[in-house]
């Protein structure tokens, strides 16, 4: 009996399965045919891309992936983050090596806190419950990205800009403590867990890698938003949208930001919409963002459907709209003209206050980092041999 329930129950997976595979295999195809047919537009895509990853990404987000994947490693940060241990215990019920997660996560940008989650996951720091309730609330778009480019850069109003910033960083938080309302305090640890061998070769390695992954990421979407608008799918799909009541403008700039945020913040500011609607899109961060934190489980596995991510990722988006409604009543700014240009041909980070911080911070702690692992002062490190036994 039991042999012929497995047989039914494999006759219907088989079964289900069939119409995904026959989706995707149009899809595909469809896709192959666009390129083909729009390849001077996927082209220009790429190019728009590419831009966007040298002149923006890259500059301002590199130094924190960098310092995302020292803090899992090095035992420098458990010394920078241990006063945050209580917090962490009692505030979120997780474990104090989660820290960097929350307060880089929510202060550096978006894949910052998601790529120390899945660091922390796959090392075991982290157990299936404490990594997946961590996801849901360690993803911001961060100050250089929400303050300093979408505020100061694109809207001209350093005011508008921290009001988003607070505003991506309260609805998380909010998020996060009301999912640890149904989650158990950790036993609190009292042997403090061993650095990585090789950490900082290792996290120079892993941050490479995950910024190649999000610039690879970024040009991909760059390159499909290109080809739908010169196929005209995009135009369609807003024509179709403002039949429930939306305006065509806003219509393309919520796709837009659905589908990569970069680009639609530039829309959302070109059309003057309201900006609340960039609250919403920077606190969901848009298909490409998700897709880059998916890529960052690919060993370990997500420890929550994608399903529920997203659906967190869209009430994250809801309360950053609230919480920049509610700043904005109470801390008012006046709206500036954006820029009529498109922004991608700017470099906001590259010689900016923000960066050479970021920049001087990431030296001190690399700094900190040889001492604790060398377990000499900073005068012995200098001299003799400890360089090299330093980087072994």
């Amino acid at each position: 009996m039991s042999k012929h329930t497995e047989f039914i129950a494999f006759f219907i997976r088989q079964k289900l399965q069939l119409p995904a595979l026959y989706i995707r295999t149009a899809a595909l195809l469809l896709l192959a045919l666009l390129l083909l047919r729009h390849r001077t537009a996927a082209a220009a895509g790429v190019v728009s891309g590419i831009h966007t990853c040298l002149g923006t990404l890259i500059p301002s987000l590199f130094p924190f992936i960098l310092l995302a994947c020292l803090c899992t490693n090095s035992r420098a940060a458990q010394v920078l983050f241990r006063p945050l241990s209580p917090v962490m215990r009692h505030v979120f019920r997780l474990p104090a090596c989660a820290a960097p997660a929350v307060l880089l996560g929510l202060t550096a940008g978006y894949p910052t806190g998601a790529k120390i989650t899945a660091n922390l996951y796959a090392t075991g720091k982290l157990t299936r419950e404490q990594a997946a309730r961590l996801l849901c609330f360690c993803t911001a778009p961060g100050y250089a990205f929400a303050a300093a480019y979408t505020g100061s850069l694109l809207l001209r109003s350093e005011r508008i800009g921290l009001n988003l910033f607070f505003a991506c960083a309260l609805a998380p938080l909010l998020l996060g403590l009301t999912l640890s309302r149904f989650a158990e305090k950790p036993e609190k640890s009292l042997k403090s867990p061993e650095s990585a061998p090789g950490g900082i070769v290792s996290a120079v390695q892993d941050g490479i890698k995950a910024t190649v992954s999000l610039c690879g990421f970024v040009i991909v979407f760059s390159m499909l938003l290109a080809v739908l608008h010169d196929a005209g799918i995009f135009q369609y799909l807003c024509g179709f949208l403002s039949r429930f009541g939306l305006t065509v403008p806003l219509s393309g700039a919520l796709l837009t930001m659905g589908l990569e945020i970069t680009a639609g913040v530039t829309q959302c500011i070109y059309w003057h919409l309201p900006v609340y609607f960039l609250a919403f899109g920077l606190g969901f961060s848009g298909v490409c963002i998700h897709l880059q934190i998916f890529s960052f489980f690919h060993k370990a596995g997500l420890p929550l459907s994608k399903t529920r991510y997203v659906l967190a990722r869209f009430l994250n988006g809801l309360l950053s709209a609230a919480f920049y409604l509610l700043l904005s009543y109470f801390l008012p700014a006046s709206t500036s003209v954006a820029v009529e240009t498109s922004p991608l041909n700017t470099a906001p980070m590259a010689g900016s206050a923000a960066s050479s911080l970021a920049l001087i911070a990431l030296s001190m702690f690399f700094l900190l980092t040889c001492i604790l692992r060398s377990g000499k002062t900073p005068s012995k490190i200098c001299g003799g041999n400890s360089t090299g036994k330093m980087l072994q």
